[in-house]
């Protein structure tokens, strides 16, 4: 029979790169659901009191889970019992509830976002938010003008380590997951990641309140998360090479890279291998159709490897 387990931000939970080196803070059977409590993306453990003060940032965290440079704030690693390396993961995203405050930022610090745009010069930006998610709206403090935002919360982050030893950033995504970072995984999604170690070694963190398609200035609506709720199934029946997923209101196909026009093409062939396998017709047919119904969208374009996602409209095809 299926459990329910609860996983909170510890100095035995929170770590900030993956590996399949780390201990599991919780180990658990395929088809158990978890409850997550999340830190903002920077380790925040509370707002803002004023403008111009420093966030409280959680403290105790084991040296060994530490990065040697900057990583978001992980929860995990959730041990799956059974997964095997060539399985595929199924991690159904049940609910997600913000917490009551939040924040984004631009300008102000070297990266080539800032540099192509002319910011790198210009004084940073920081913008704090009240969360009401009994409305879903956000409203932004301590600015020139205060902006209300409707809210739609998911994880940045949700992923496996590779088979590859060592700690690997959390800013990056790979075909095991990581800092995705698709607004389309919002409650009620499914997300398929291919596991390369025993156990799966799942994360999440860098919880959104709210997103735009490529995530432009670097940070999101960064906020923690009172509640993540995930049901994890190993499949066998499932075989894929890079992540996809089960919105509510279709399918899509993720590709990551450095150039944005190979990210493209990857989320486009990854499209066209599920249109194929959906429709049991060939590639070049499931070409043709793409033309006519899938939509190709930037998912992000701040995390060194750029993310295009492929999607597929339900019933698209009649």
């Amino acid at each position: 029979m299926s459990k329910i387990h609860r996983l909170n931000p510890s100095s035995k939970s929170l770590h900030g790169f993956f590996s399949k080196d780390l201990e599991p803070a919780l180990e658990i059977d395929s088809g158990d659901t978890v409850h997550f409590q999340t830190l903002d993306s920077a380790w925040g453990v509370e707002k803002r009191k004023a403008l111009g003060e420093p966030r409280t940032r959680f403290n105790d965290v084991q040296s060994s889970r530490m990065p040697k440079q900057f990583g978001h704030s992980l929860v995990g690693p959730v041990y799956i019992r059974d997964a095997k390396p060539g399985q595929t993961l199924e991690i159904k995203i049940n609910e997600i509830i913000p917490s009551s405050w939040g924040w984004t930022s631009a300008g102000g610090f070297p990266s080539y976002w800032n540099e192509k745009l002319e910011m790198i010069e210009e004084k940073e930006v920081m913008l704090d938010f009240e969360l009401d998610t009994n409305q879903m709206i956000g409203k932004s403090q301590f600015g020139n003008f205060d902006f209300t935002v409707k809210l739609n919360p998911f994880m940045g982050i949700m992923g496996m380590p590779p088979f590859i030893p060592g700690q690997h950033t959390t800013i990056s995504p790979r075909r095991t997951g990581g800092n995705i970072d698709c607004k389309e995984l919002q409650a009620g999604s499914t997300l398929y990641l291919p596991i390369e170690v025993e156990g799966g070694l799942f994360s999440t963190g860098d919880g959104h309140a709210v997103q735009g398609d490529g995530e432009v200035s670097g940070p999101a609506l960064e906020c923690p998360m009172e509640k993540v709720n995930i049901t994890f199934t190993v499949r066998d029946d499932i075989q894929i090479k890079m992540p996809r997923a089960k919105t509510n209101t279709g399918w899509l196909t993720m590709g990551f890279h450095e150039n944005l026009e190979e990210a493209m093409w990857i989320a486009l062939s990854e499209m066209l291998d599920l249109m194929s396998a959906l429709y049991k017709i060939s590639r070049t047919e499931a070409y043709a159709y793409a033309s006519l119904v899938v939509d190709l969208r930037i998912t992000q374009i701040v995390n060194v490897c750029k993310g295009v996602h492929a999607f597929l409209p339900f019933h698209a095809l009649g």
